[in-house]
């Protein structure tokens, strides 16, 4: 792989497991994964998709809804078609006051970044709780720090923008645990465009928007699938294993 994009593929995972600080829910402390020897798989299909094999130990919980969590593994990420490869992960994972924070686990005890954040459930991993059909809930804006691992240094964050997500009717869905009543949450998702250097030259990217539905299943407390619409393609995440 090239640095570039090398450097590409890190902004991606960077922004879909927060190396940072995003909104969370007490729920995500019961999911299914979160004990030690937990384990979840999601694959992804279509020409822009993540993949990722993760696994959970050392999970301790500090009161309702606070928790903590190593998370090891490695993710991929598939943009228009094409492979860039795959990232190992390791990271100290705390929720604590509805809010989740991510450090490199050889960083346990520094401070995370508040330079990058995005919203955990990109990948399913954080739970809605306790949502109901026909619920509004609201939208939100983060910023993606690309940080100084470019090939040319550090570039201009990236702003995403997640908006106001109804909840619809349940439905019977296919999981890694048999069968469940799963509500999709749909909402669109949109970056800004922005400009990027690389070897003196000036690269604008075009701003994606794109239509998102999660399928959030209450019993498992997590999102199974997650499906995404941008223009004429199709793409999904889902949940393929859970131990």
């Amino acid at each position: 792989m090239t640095p570039y994009g090398k450097w590409i593929f890190r902004s991606v995972i960077a922004a879909a497991l927060a190396t940072g600080v995003a909104a969370a829910h007490a729920g995500v402390c019961d999911a299914a994964f979160m004990h030690d020897g937990g384990a979840a798989r999601f694959s992804g299909q279509g020409p822009m998709t993540l993949s990722a094999d993760l696994a959970f130990s050392g999970v301790s919980r500090m009161g309702v809804g606070q928790c903590r969590a190593r998370v090891q593994g490695t993710a991929s990420f598939v943009y228009m078609g094409i492979p860039t490869g795959a990232q190992r992960l390791d990271y100290l994972m705390t929720v604590r006051g509805g809010q989740a924070s991510f450090v490199r686990y050889d960083k346990a005890g520094e401070a995370p970044s508040r330079d990058g954040q995005f919203d955990l459930r990109m990948l399913g991993l954080f739970s809605y709780d306790k949502v109901r059909e026909s619920q509004h809930l609201p939208g939100a804006s983060y910023r993606v720090n690309i940080g100084s691992d470019s090939p040319v240094g550090r570039q201009p964050a990236i702003t995403v923008h997640i908006g106001a997500k109804t909840v619809g009717a349940a439905r019977e869905m296919d999981t890694p645990r048999g069968s469940q009543s799963c509500m999709p949450i749909t909402y669109s998702r949109s970056t800004d465009p922005v400009k990027l250097s690389f070897n003196g030259l000036v690269l604008p990217i075009q701003g994606v928007r794109s239509t998102v539905t999660d399928w959030f299943c209450p019993k498992l407390d997590l999102v199974v699938r997650q499906d995404i619409a941008q223009d004429n393609a199709r793409s999904s995440v889902t949940l393929t294993q859970l131990h």
